[in-house]
């Protein structure tokens, strides 16, 4: 890694891999059975061999819902019909996929998506539309408001392979929302796995009031 790339991982990266958070698991009789086994067999604990297994669950599960959010189809697209009503959305940072892109879209301070099947999700962005910045595992970890025209841009030696629209009143380096979060404060859900999902006019207000206070709470240390 260059010291580039290790300096922006450590400005924009805000993955906590220093603690960790127990977790009760109860097993069909058959499955720890065949769990003892391995860790006969491979001489390793079982805790750290029910760890690898779900990092590995996790990261196959995940290749599943971002191959089916690719090329949504006409139900599931954002109407782009829809006058001067500014809306909400989140925005994945892609950062699952490739953490140079999540940087990138935190540096840049700008709304974007990645390749074919995806990058189209940012035509569906108007001046004005409000977009919070999603990293998969930590949370929302930025907000802004949709200022400029769409920009294609090279990206991986691909012609046009990003979309991406700037924003303005830019935020950023607050504690990040988690999922569990904004489950709790806005008494609702989202697709964490799709490119680009509307929020509610509710879930927007309550991110920006906890925005604020997290951004509050960074600035009183």
């Amino acid at each position: 890694m260059s010291t580039k790339d290790a300096l922006e991982r450590f400005i924009f990266d805000q993955t906590d891999e220093s603690t960790t958070v127990p977790v009760s698991l109860r097993l069909p009789n058959y499955l720890n059975n065949q769990l003892e086994e391995l860790t006969l067999t491979l001489d390793k604990s079982k805790s750290s061999l029910l760890l690898e297994f779900i990092k590995i669950g996790v990261t196959e599960t995940n290749t599943l819902l971002e191959k089916r959010a690719m090329n949504p189809s006409i139900d599931d697209k954002i109407d782009s019909s829809r006058g001067f009503k500014r809306q909400s959305f989140m925005l994945n940072t892609n950062y699952n996929n490739d953490d140079a892109s999540h940087s990138e879209m935190l540096k840049n301070q700008e709304a974007a998506a990645f390749h074919k099947g995806w990058k189209e999700y940012i035509c569906n962005l108007s001046k004005g539309d409000k977009v919070y910045l999603y990293q998969s595992g930590v949370g929302f970890v930025a907000s802004g408001t949709v200022e400029g025209d769409l920009e294609k841009s090279d990206y991986d030696g691909i012609t046009d392979a990003k979309y991406s629209k700037k924003l303005k009143e830019f935020k950023f380096g607050f504690k990040p929302i988690s999922a569990k979060s904004f489950k709790s404060l806005t008494n609702d859900g989202a697709n964490f796995r799709m490119t680009m999902v509307k929020l509610k006019d509710e879930q927007a207000n309550k991110l920006d009031q906890e925005i604020e206070d997290r951004i509050n709470a960074v600035e009183a240390q």
